[in-house]
């Protein structure tokens, strides 16, 4: 679900009865939570104040009172329960809605039978009771509007039914038809505003959670690049280090060469356009669903690998360094191509501090410029399949690498700062 589709929705008003089907499906699956959670804290009081109306029969109808209490006890009272058992089900909605149903149109049934069958002048009184119950339907229970509109068409064909069959006087019969229509109508009413503002509450929430995740996803973007920066990666060391798959990963520390001067001369707009090239690159050559790419500052650029091997992760980094001096950019001479020198490091992120992981690649980096730039370091095998780009796909090799270990260093000089 995204974001400007919920504001349209809110905007055109397009909640009312039903929503596009997608999001449909969300709003039931978060209506049935609210759902389960209603009909077991509506069990114990609607068992309650249902089973106290036999003081009504006592005293209105004391020759149908056995059979009233058989009624309540053994048969409307466990359809009630079962109803509600019914309803912690992972069910549909329209399941969801028969079962709330249930309790309900029983109880009208149960009244009306107990009207049928009593003699008493005060019976004609005592049917108003599933007038009652039919409000209570329609507004406590939640059902969606047309279902409820089908349960309240049941229960009216219930109850006037009976009024008709049991030949009741006829002021009762037209004050009974008309209370119970009127009774529909309202709740029905009231139940149709209901659904409205649950579903217009669902997508305000909906809204705002949408608007807090790209926030946060905003926060933890570079918004010249797009790419994650530093809170994001803060975000996935800790994720790797709580894993109970394989931690070992890859961190290629990359820099661009000699962008100061490729700033100066060229201009901000430019090396801008720079860095963005590059960025997308970069993107392009890693797995989005595992790998992460940040821009760590500057020209600084960090590229974090799951499950990669040590001469795998060697061989991603000189494909990148070639693809990237491929990109065809020029200093201001016209000559000099815009190269990368990057420093790698490979280990298990369970055992090792990231702050270590990125100080020991940041160390590689340094090598690599100290060594001449536009390279690798340490430099990577040769490829035995000849395609680099098979690489990126990693493989499922187990086990920690330290290429910093095996360093060869150009120079004296080199060694000093290289090792970790």
């Amino acid at each position: 679900m995204q974001l400007d589709h919920v504001d349209r929705l809110i905007l055109e008003r397009g909640y009312r009865l039903a929503f596009p089907q997608s999001v449909e499906t969300t709003y039931h699956a978060y209506r049935s939570r609210f759902r389960r959670r209603l009909s077991t804290a509506m069990l114990g009081p609607t068992l309650v104040c249902y089973n106290v109306f036999l003081v009504v029969d006592y005293v209105l109808l004391p020759e149908t009172f056995r059979l009233s209490v058989a009624l309540h006890f053994l048969l409307v009272s466990p359809i009630i329960i079962l109803s509600s058992l019914c309803m912690q089900s992972d069910c549909d909605p329209r399941t969801q809605d028969v079962c709330t149903a249930l309790g309900p149109l029983a109880m009208i049934g149960q009244i009306m039978v107990i009207y049928s069958y009593s003699a008493s002048e005060a019976a004609q009184h005592y049917h108003y009771l599933a007038i009652f119950v039919l409000i209570y339907m329609n507004l406590l229970f939640r059902m969606e509007y047309w279902h409820a509109i089908v349960a309240s068409a049941f229960a009216l064909m219930v109850y006037v039914g009976t009024l008709i069959v049991a030949g009741a006087p006829l002021p009762v019969l037209v004050i009974g038809m008309m209370a119970s229509a009127a009774a529909a109508y309202l709740s029905l009413s009231g139940n149709r505003q209901i659904q409205r503002d649950a579903r217009h509450g669902f997508l305000r929430r909906m809204q705002d959670k949408l608007r807090i995740e790209e926030a946060k996803t905003e926060a933890s973007r570079d918004a010249l690049t797009g790419l994650f920066n530093r809170r994001r990666l803060e975000a996935v060391f800790a994720e790797l280090a709580l894993g109970s798959s394989s931690s070992t990963i890859a961190i290629l520390m990359i820099d661009v060469d000699h962008f100061k001067q490729f700033n100066d001369q060229n201009g901000h707009l430019a090396g801008d356009l720079c860095l963005r090239e590059i960025a997308d690159l970069l993107v392009r050559l890693t797995r989005r669903d595992r790998d992460l790419v940040v821009r760590f500052g500057g020209e600084e650029f960090l590229v974090l690998l799951r499950s990669t091997s040590p001469d795998d992760a060697l061989r991603i980094a000189e494909r990148i360094r070639m693809e990237i001096e491929g990109l065809g950019m020029r200093h201001a001479d016209g000559e000099t191509a815009i190269t990368v020198s990057i420093g790698a490091m490979v280990d298990d992120v369970r055992t090792v501090s990231p702050e270590t992981l990125i100080a020991a690649a940041d160390a590689a980096l340094y090598a690599a410029k100290q060594a001449g730039r536009n390279r690798v370091w340490p430099p990577p095998p040769p490829d035995p399949a000849g395609d680099l780009s098979e690489s990126l796909e990693g493989n499922e090799r187990e086990g920690v690498g330290h290429p910093l270990q095996n360093l060869k260093p150009f120079r004296n000089e080199v060694a000093d700062v290289a090792i970790v």
